[in-house]
């Protein structure tokens, strides 16, 4: 039986196989050293946590499973490297097992699941009614399934740990480095996945774009380190107004966009309201346009329209007289919030 979970990308793939090798490396241990029910578990931080099993162990939820990796645990003097200790009474009582008699014992006997220039591991215990005398007769054999099912476990391991490696760097690949917003790649990336999640849904989004206004003055006078203070700082004060299912991201140099998933008219009013209010506070000088993708149609369009109103705002500044200090406005925004 499968206990793996199911994961996402490389992860998934990774998780199917090994549910399927070793749930066949299983069957050819029960064929060698037949016993009533074997189970493989994954060594963690402090615990061992069951990943496949089957007869007896099959029909049992893993929370139920991982107590019997622990225990006192007794060396087999005639077998190295395996364990065993008697089944307990709540073990009983969940395995569903008879009462024991004098003539019938129950024993766990583990096995450490270590394979050679490998890191983690786990091990493997059976259940049987009667001490195993097999064991001994079939020890090589044994031994040879229990190494196929470490390197199992360890390749699993290891195709893991590439997903998370995978994960962080697509991670990277789709952020800002100046700001840790998203960047153009990542908001399209986002884009298409609320597009592909809405579907016929009838849910509405929005969204807003925005521009710097005269960021290549603060460069000119304040100097390019400013300039980006000055980006950061917008970064900042537009994620602190965002409700938790919003993105922004930095789409250029001094170009943001803010996705808002469903949005109703009045909720993106109020979204650019409460921008508005945030920018306004810190002395932040925008320009910014919204559109619905009702009035649009699709995202890409509704991207397009928000961009148009934006520069017809624009359009209508003025130079200010005197820019702010960047270093004057960047303690003011810890008290907005998307509320």
């Amino acid at each position: 039986m499968p206990i793996i979970k199911e994961g996402s990308g490389i992860e998934a793939r990774a998780n199917l196989l090994a549910n399927k090798a070793l749930t066949a490396q299983l069957r050819v241990l029960q064929a060698f050293l037949p016993l009533e029910g074997w189970l493989v578990g994954r060594w963690g931080a402090a615990s061992c946590s069951p990943v496949a099993a089957n007869g007896l162990f099959e029909a049992l939820p893993p929370r139920d499973l991982s107590p019997l990796f622990d225990g006192d645990w007794a060396r087999d003097p005639l077998n190295d490297g395996f364990y065993y200790r008697r089944v307990n009474e709540c073990e009983q009582e969940m395995l569903s097992l008879e009462p024991e008699t004098g003539r019938n014992r129950m024993y766990l006997v583990k096995a450490d699941l270590h394979a050679p220039d490998t890191t983690g591991g786990g091990c493997a215990i059976g259940v049987a009614f009667e001490w195993p005398f097999s064991l001994f007769r079939r020890a090589n054999e044994v031994r040879s399934c229990l190494t196929s099912l470490a390197l199992t476990l360890a390749l699993h391991a290891e195709l893991n740990v590439a997903e998370r490696l995978m994960m962080e760097l697509q991670r990277d690949a789709f952020l800002d480095p100046l700001t840790g917003t998203l960047n153009r790649a990542g908001w399209i990336n986002r884009l298409a996945h609320i597009d592909a999640m809405s579907g016929d849904d009838g849910n509405d989004a929005a969204i807003v774009m925005l521009d710097l206004d005269f960021l290549k003055t603060v460069n000119d006078t304040q100097g390019h380190s400013a300039g980006d203070d000055l980006i950061r700082l917008t970064a900042q004060t537009i994620s602190a107004v965002l409700r938790s299912n919003d993105s922004v991201g930095r789409l250029g140099g001094d170009e943001f966009g803010v996705v808002a998933q469903d949005a109703t008219p009045a909720g993106a009013a109020a979204l650019v309201g409460r921008l508005k209010y945030a920018l306004d506070a810190v002395d932040i000088k925008i320009s910014m346009g919204m559109a619905l993708k009702s009035e649009a149609g699709s995202l890409k369009k509704t991207m397009q329209l928000a961009d148009e109103r934006m520069y017809e705002e624009k359009r209508t500044k003025p130079m200010p007289r005197r820019m702010p200090l960047v270093s004057q406005a960047a303690g003011l925004i810890s008290g907005f919030s998307a509320g």
